[in-house]
């Protein structure tokens, strides 16, 4: 394997895995971050860069079962409110900038069930940001284009098929 940002990310987070704990999401964060700071004329990015591919698997480790992932999001490209379920994910932008919302639901007197803004927050490039289990975001592309990184502790789409995966409608 020849040595490259994205090998050292790999080496790294293997090594120090320790699932669900502070010091390891500090520490995939700042490997996340580093990541991001990937000089694009490293062959790797490069190529991400010239496909424009939505999604490309980077990583997906036998042992541990954390995910790394490239995702290319055009302009204005917006994902509804959603959770990760019993998952938890680290968003770092490479290139361009996304607006990220965060939202808590809430139950009133009544038993009425709405989702209410946390506010928004823009992440740029070499910024990473992490949601826990449960944790309700959405993202919103604001650049012609936007690459990110994704780490995921476990396969989402399994997340989504077992119903703990959960996408909100802010239209109800």
């Amino acid at each position: 394997m020849k040595p490259n940002t994205l090998n050292k990310f790999i080496t790294a987070t293997r090594a120090n895995w320790q699932g669900l704990t502070s010091t390891n999401i500090l520490n995939c964060k700042t490997q996340l971050e580093e990541l991001a700071r990937t000089p694009s004329s490293e062959p790797w990015l490069a190529q991400l860069h010239a496909s424009k591919q939505s999604s490309t698997e980077l990583y997906r480790d036998p042992e541990h079962g954390f995910i790394l992932l490239a995702h290319i999001e055009p302009k204005h490209t917006y994902r509804p409110p959603h959770n990760h379920g019993a998952g938890w994910v680290l968003y770092a932008v490479q290139h361009g900038a996304m607006d990220i919302s965060t939202y808590s639901q809430v139950t009133d007197c009544n038993g009425h069930t709405q989702l209410v803004s946390r506010g928004a927050t823009t992440l740029s490039s070499g910024q990473c940001h992490v949601y826990l289990p449960k944790d309700i975001h959405d993202t919103k592309s604001t650049t012609d284009y936007v690459l990110m990184f994704r780490l995921t502790s476990t396969d989402i789409q399994t997340e989504k098929r077992e119903g703990r995966l959960i996408q909100f409608d802010l239209s109800r």
